[in-house]
């Protein structure tokens, strides 16, 4: 962009000693000037725009195709939770479990609440966590 904003200075100075005399003519050479800055910033727009990817080209595919996740914080009291969430097929049915760690203690529990349910749950240290 350097090289082209350089270029166009040049240019414009050629222009104002031959055209546009600076001491008759000030708001026109101002007016000029910004018309040409304007006219090299249009120009090179297309040039720092973002540019897409094709999808075919991309490895990653995105969606909700796990199926286990780790969510780990703080409770309000200052302690540490962690819930491990996850998939098992039981039986020829898919069943949703979490293995959690907090205030309340470890252990293991099957249910389909969100993981923003469980870590309020799990903080509270005299919660009961049961079965679905």
């Amino acid at each position: 962009m350097l090289w082209f904003e350089a270029l166009l200075i040049l240019t414009i100075k050629r222009i104002k000693f031959k055209i546009l005399p600076m001491r008759n003519n000030k708001l026109a050479w101002t007016t000029v000037l910004s018309m040409a800055f304007w006219v090299a910033n249009v120009c090179a727009m297309p040039s720092d725009s973002a540019s897409t990817h094709s999808a075919s080209a991309s490895t990653k595919s995105m969606g909700n195709d796990e199926d286990s996740f780790v969510f780990a914080g703080q409770c309000p009291n200052g302690q540490t939770y962690r819930l491990f969430s996850y998939q098992a097929d039981v039986n020829g049915v898919t069943e949703y479990f979490y293995d959690y760690e907090g205030p309340v203690g470890m252990g293991t529990v099957k249910t389909k609440a969100t993981p923003k349910t469980m870590a309020v749950r799990i903080c509270r240290a005299l919660a009961e966590i049961a079965n679905d």
